[in-house]
């Protein structure tokens, strides 16, 4: 393997499950699986032991790509995959690069594929190129990952499955830069169409220094599905092992599957923690390998193999519901993918819905096409919150699973809902004038302030302002919209000699500017700077209109102003609320989305403990806000994301025994 740096993810939240369930006949499967013939097969590619290799006796002393022994190395993996009775082929890349690859026929489905595959070359680094007489075991890395691969062949060739299953031992992993062998056979496997549902690439699995029995699964965002699923076997078949989840590592060959967008994990041992000695050195023999821990490495790659091979395996996605001013009920869909999938009558998938703190509602699907179920959620009024999730259950009442993730109960299925759940809004909208007009507008260099205070609370959609003013000269007056630390520009000294603001609109869509406007400006224009500013952020506080007359003898009267607001409310109209704690309150941040910075409110009903975290996607630490004592009352801490990438981020608030998270974004 090559080694690069590794990032540490933890999902917090997706919108997608995958995993797969017990099975007895894997289950027997992974029993016979045989620490001695792992052994053995390592022993013999590492050049511990002679081995025979074309009927006569051979050491493979190096597996380095330039010399022949690494040759002999391919024609040791194909007669082995030949003698199980696989479909054993050369892809030979050039004069010292060849692959091996075995293939075994699916019943059901003969032309879709998974893969598992580890690299059978390796090399020392000192020295560097090594010479054709150095020995180079390679023990760990990587024929604990090859003499796994062998033992998943030697199982995997008897055992009846409805997807094809394809061995690969590829070459010249360790080189760099590429070509690889890996390269060059996604390359000709993208250009014939194949389908390729998922790859486990096995690489350095056998080292376990400090006895944790940690290991780490490499994986992208379009893999995701296929992590969780080795985790999932992991926990069923050899419970008790940690895993540490990393995100866009590569460093071996399942991240040139990446670049093709094929599905591809990577199953390693913990190394970012607990690293080898012996990595890429003459030492990296079998006698300083875990051969308990590499036993159990090789059990539940095997166990995930064989359960994709099986079609054993759920996987539910859904893209969340956006928000939006409709009031009209919603068809919403969810791709589950079940073996035995209970299909029809009461215990059927089902989506459960609820208004805001209501009991939920249920219903089973309005159609079904291949694996999407189409739901049917009424219609709502404006001002409302809809929460809901997904429930499925196999024909064998057996399993059940939702989606988002940890609900429960069978017979129908989901009945215990899951600690989160999706949710959208059906926006409302606020009309609110001043109470405080009329005004005088004072001059000579002054500025007039009015203010509408709204206590409603909600995420503010979109807002426009109406305002009619007298005024001797408009081309004075520079007029702004103001709350908290944003400020939109409505107009700066239009109109030169115009007099009056009559009716005047400022609306972000509005198809001129103000500036192209004459007074008395009746009509709608975009203000000068966007309202969108305020977009995303908390409906209640102080509304500021702010009017600065830069004459000296100017006369003007503020005569009205009116907010029109597009908001999703935070609680419903009929005053049921979500469910709130009895002595915490966390907001939605402001701006949101935000370039930099931003601002989390929070309220404290009595004094204590307060500790905000912000989370990257990943579920990264990567900011403390706060960890003190605050007095009781509202508080605000500010967040600069200097140093951050563009992406999704959560934050976390933790008092005494309450905990809530809320999601912001980040564009630069």
């Amino acid at each position: 393997m090559k080694k690069y740096i590794l990032i540490l993810i933890i999902t917090l939240y997706s919108n997608a499950f995958s995993q797969i369930f017990y099975n007895q006949k894997v289950d027997s499967l992974v029993n016979l699986v045989s620490l001695q013939s792992i052994l053995k097969n390592a022993r013999e590619l590492t050049g511990d032991t002679l081995t025979t290799i074309g009927g006569i006796p051979y050491l493979i002393h190096t597996r380095f790509y330039m010399y022949p022994p690494s040759l002999k190395a391919a024609q040791y993996v194909y007669e082995k995959f030949q003698s199980y009775g696989l479909n054993t082929r050369y892809q030979v890349n050039d004069s010292t690069c060849v692959n091996v690859i075995g293939t075994k026929t699916g019943t059901k489905f003969p032309y879709q594929y998974f893969i598992i595959c580890a690299h059978f070359d390796n090399v020392i680094l000192n020295p560097y190129p090594p010479t054709i007489n150095d020995t180079i075991p390679g023990a760990d890395d990587n024929a604990s990952g090859v003499s796994a691969l062998l033992e998943a062949a030697r199982l995997l060739t008897n055992f009846n499955t409805d997807y094809s299953l394809i061995f690969i031992a590829f070459d010249r992993e360790e080189v760099y830069p590429p070509p690889t062998g890996s390269m060059a056979y996604v390359d000709s496997i993208f250009a014939s169409g194949d389908t390729i549902r998922g790859v486990l690439n096995l690489d350095m699995i056998a080292y376990d220094g400090n006895n944790d029995s940690k290991y780490i699964v490499d994986t992208d965002t379009n893999s995701l599905n296929l992590a969780k699923q080795l985790i999932s076997a992991f926990q069923i078949y050899q419970s008790g092992m940690p895993v540490n989840l990393t995100y866009n590592n590569g460093g071996s060959d399942h991240s040139v599957f990446w670049q093709k967008n094929y599905r591809a994990i990577m199953l390693i041992e913990d190394w970012l923690n607990d690293m080898t000695p012996y990595y890429h050195k003459k030492t990296d023999k079998v006698s300083t390998l875990n051969q308990s821990y590499w036993l159990k490495m090789t059990k539940s790659a095997i166990a995930l193999f064989a359960s994709w091979g099986i079609d054993n395996f759920v996987q539910m996605e859904h893209k969340q519901v956006s928000s939006c001013y409709d009031t009209a009920g919603r068809i919403i869909s969810a791709y589950i993918k079940f073996p035995h999938l209970k299909q029809t009558g009461t215990n059927s998938p089902r989506l459960y819905y609820k208004l805001w703190d209501n009991p939920f509602n249920h219903t089973n699907p309005i159609s079904v096409t291949g694996d999407t179920f189409k739901f049917y959620i009424p219609g709502h009024p404006r001002g409302s919150k809809i929460f809901y999730y997904f429930a499925a259950q196999d024909s064998n009442n057996q399993y059940v699973f939702t989606l988002p993730e940890g609900g429960g109960g069978i017979n129908p299925p989901g009945t215990v809902q899951p600690p989160l759940l999706y949710s959208y809004y059906i926006w409302t909208n606020l009309s609110i004038y001043s109470s405080t007009t009329p005004r005088i507008i004072t001059t000579g260099n002054t500025t007039t302030r009015d203010t509408i205070k709204i206590s409603r609370a909600g995420t503010i959609i979109d807002v426009n302002v109406r305002i009619n003013l007298n005024h001797t000269n408009d081309g004075d007056l520079a007029i702004s919209l103001g709350k908290e630390s944003n400020t939109s520009n409505l107009s700066i000294y239009n109109g030169q000699g115009g007099q009056n603001f009559t009716n005047t609109v400022f609306d972000d869509s509005a198809s001129i500017s103000i500036t192209q406007g004459s007074p008395p400006f009746t009509g709608t224009f975009k203000p000068q700077t966007p309202l969108s500013v305020f977009n995303n952020k908390e409906l209640s506080g102080n509304w500021i209109l702010r009017i600065y007359d830069k004459g000296t003898s100017n006369t003007g009267t503020l005569l009205d102003w009116e907010l029109e607001i597009i908001y999703a409310p935070s609680v419903s109209a009929n005053n049921q609320s979500e469910p709130m704690p009895d002595k915490y309150i966390l907001f939605q941040n402001y701006p949101n989305p935000f370039n930099s910075i931003t601002n989390v409110k929070f309220l404290m009903l009595n004094s204590g403990f307060a500790e905000i975290k912000v989370y990257d996607i990943t579920g990264k630490m990567k900011r403390v806000l706060t960890s003190k004592k605050y007095e009781a009352g509202e508080h605000i801490v500010r967040f600069d994301a200097e140093g951050l990438p563009s992406g999704v981020y959560f934050y976390k608030l933790t008092a005494g025994e309450y905990n809530a998270v809320k999601k912001m974004v980040l564009i630069r």
